[in-house]
């Protein structure tokens, strides 16, 4: 038994001393972009029978279709926004989108399922129904008549997203799971922070999707069917070819079969160059689930001898409305779907309007009406409805272009910017006022003004550089509007702090076991709370690969160029620098002491690369010592020498 034992033991040390050690600094090579896992590859993301509500969950969506010239396909462009709840659960149905691959369905959202869902989007979304068809006569309500059906065309989608990952997460971290990209992030599903998400044509495209050829729309006519189940808080624009006298005759829509008669019913304009456009305001219940909800309309051309003129609508503006300029501009646009409610005429209309004192808005059917700015702080502006075919409103609207106030701004010691407003013209309007920074904003400030007033915005969540001041005017005889103005000021960027955490004993670092590194720690900071960089330098090496997790930060600072150069001092540097470029050094020494070796001992690791630190060579010179101390003990006693 003992014999054996030995046996087991010489050659365990036998391996040990005869195979190469691998090079301790070596790593493991670089992931591959997510590839597979359990032999599932991105390609076999399968969308199939899946809608863009299915994959994609939003408090609102635009839709745009625009038809092309040959009626036999479509660009199609959505931008879906989420926020809160609906934010997390856009990440979550992502991220169980790639259940399998390194990462997926993991409750954490990364950079590389963002970029999987650039990637293979168009090919999940290629499998989806768009749920639009058309149909050949008037007056179609079963979508199974004949359906020319709308197909999405792979080739053309593209597909995009904002914020999907946000930086400014307080958990956003290095990828944990094994397989992901070098430079993979990632963040909780949880995240609740605002996303879009975006439906685009390809580059180099001109349409993505694709229908059998409507022939003769001038003459035959057709309806549109769409299934808008789901489709909850959405717009949808549909704009058509030029074709003499095209327009929408009636259109319905049925919740399982039955007619509903309260949705709002389509607005129909005509662009200058004749195309017809047909905008909706889609709104289904969510409490309704599963009910299915299917709108069509039906298209046909029309008797131009017989043409009714505009009629103004309640939403109009009334005589002697103010429309504000806002102090920084000389011409400002007036919301397009606001002013599609001022008018109505089958065959679309658009403002025509005579100004004073240099003020005016022109306005050209399908586009936002412009007000343009005179020389005065206020002046007249007489405006008439007219349609597509020249026909004039019977009554004009008196209005008056005004710019409000005077702004003044300025930053005070507690970083708190104050914008100061002076009335030029009316007053008794509201002002609801925030700052806003890229993505970021602050609380809303709200009052009446009747006088100069002075809004005082905390700049707490805001980074460092420009503000933007956002405000809404609502009131006082004012048409209600939205404006931003570039305050001209910059916050000022505070650099990080960094510090270094020592040992019980008092130490600034340790050597690792394998005496290749030195582990060194600390807490870093940022005021402004950036995302931070770290990096290390030592002998002229450097790298970026610290370890941050929340306030803390580890790294192994390699020694191998101190050993290449002779270098026995290990002063150490540690960067750290925030995403405005502010940065904060911190350089201090590491103390290894070293150990006495007799002379006559076989030279160890360490001491070949001037480290007094015992490296793992000189422990495996040891024992192969003492491997071969114990094989000639167990050949018994040597016979002396003759």
């Amino acid at each position: 038994m003992t014999t054996r034992f030995t046996a087991w033991v010489l050659l365990s040390l036998l391996l040990l001393c005869v195979v190469p050690m691998s090079d301790p600094s070596d790593t493991f090579g670089e992931p591959s972009e997510v590839m597979t896992a359990e032999g599932r590859q991105l390609d076999d993301v399968n969308c199939s029978g899946m809608t863009f509500e299915d994959l994609i969950s939003y408090d609102r969506a635009d839709f745009n279709v625009h038809i092309d010239g040959a009626w036999s396909g479509a660009a199609i462009t959505a931008t879906a926004y989420a926020v809160d709840a609906r934010a997390s659960a856009v990440r979550t149905d992502l991220d169980g989108l790639f259940d399998g691959i390194p990462g997926g369905n993991d409750s954490w959202i990364s950079t590389d399922e963002r970029e999987a869902v650039r990637s293979v989007g168009p090919a999940c979304i290629s499998d989806m129904d768009t749920r639009m068809a058309f149909h050949d006569g008037n007056g179609v309500r079963d979508r199974s008549d004949a359906p020319n059906v709308v197909k999405f065309i792979e080739d053309g989608l593209a597909l995009d997203e904002r914020n999907l990952v946000p930086e400014d997460h307080p958990q956003y971290r290095q990828c944990a799971t094994f397989g992901t990209t070098t430079n993979c992030r990632e963040v909780p599903v949880s995240a609740t922070q605002a996303t879009e998400i975006d439906l685009l044509v390809e580059d180099g495209q001109s349409k993505n999707v694709g229908f059998d050829a409507i022939e003769n729309p001038a003459d035959e006519a057709f309806s549109l069917s769409i299934v808008t189940t789901n489709m909850t808080r959405a717009g949808m624009v549909l704009t058509f070819p030029p074709v003499p006298g095209l327009t929408l005759g009636a259109w319905a829509v049925l919740d399982d079969g039955v007619a509903n008669t309260e949705v709002p019913a389509p607005v129909m304009n005509r662009t200058e160059n004749g195309n017809l456009m047909v905008e909706l305001e889609l709104d289904y219940p969510e409490s309704s689930y599963p009910m299915e909800r299917e709108l069509f309309l039906d298209f046909t051309t029309e008797d131009l001898t017989i043409n009714n003129p505009p009629e103004w609508m309640e939403a109009a503006p009334t005589n002697g409305t103010r429309i504000a300029m806002p102090p920084n501009a000389e011409t400002v646009e007036i919301s397009a779907s606001e002013v599609a409610l001022w008018a109505t005429d089958q065959h679309g209309w658009h403002l025509e309007c005579i100004g004073t004192n240099g003020w005016n808005i022109t306005h050209e059917i399908g586009t936002a009406p412009i007000l343009h700015r005179g020389p005065d702080r206020e002046g007249e502006v007489l405006c008439a409805a007219v349609d597509g075919y020249g026909k004039t409103s019977e009554d004009n609207r008196t209005w008056y272009g005004a710019v409000p106030f005077e702004w003044n701004a300025s930053l005070n010691d507690d970083q708190h910017v104050l914008v100061e407003v002076t009335p030029e013209t009316s007053t008794g309007y509201s002002l609801s006022a925030n700052l806003v920074q890229g993505e970021r904003t602050t609380g809303n400030i709200a009052m009446t003004v009747t006088g100069p007033a002075v809004f005082d915005h905390s700049t707490q969540g805001l980074r460092p550089g420009g503000l933007v001041w956002e405000y809404r005017l609502t009131g006082g005889g004012w048409l209600a509007s939205d404006a931003r103005i570039n305050l001209g000021l910059e916050l000022p960027n505070t650099p990080p702090t960094l510090t270094l955490t020592r040992g019980l004993d008092g130490s600034n670092g340790t050597m690792n076991a394998l005496g290749t590194s030195i582990i060194v720690a600390g807490e870093v900071y940022d005021p402004e709370g950036e995302t931070l960089t770290l990096s290390w330098r030592l002998c002229g090496a450097s790298s970026y690969d610290v370890r941050v997790q929340g306030m803390t930060w580890e790294a192994d600072v390699r020694t191998i160029a101190c050993e290449q150069q002779g270098v026995e001092e290990y002063d150490i540097t540690v960067t750290a620098e925030d995403a405005s470029g502010g940065t904060t050094t911190l350089t201090f020494n590491v103390d290894i002491e070293t150990e006495e070796v007799p002379e006559s001992s076989t030279p160890t690791t360490s001491e070949e690369g001037g480290r007094g630190v015992p490296g793992p060579g000189a422990g495996m010179g040891l024992l192969c010592l003492l491997g071969a101390a114990l094989s000639r003990r167990s050949d018994g006693p040597r016979q002396p020498a003759p």
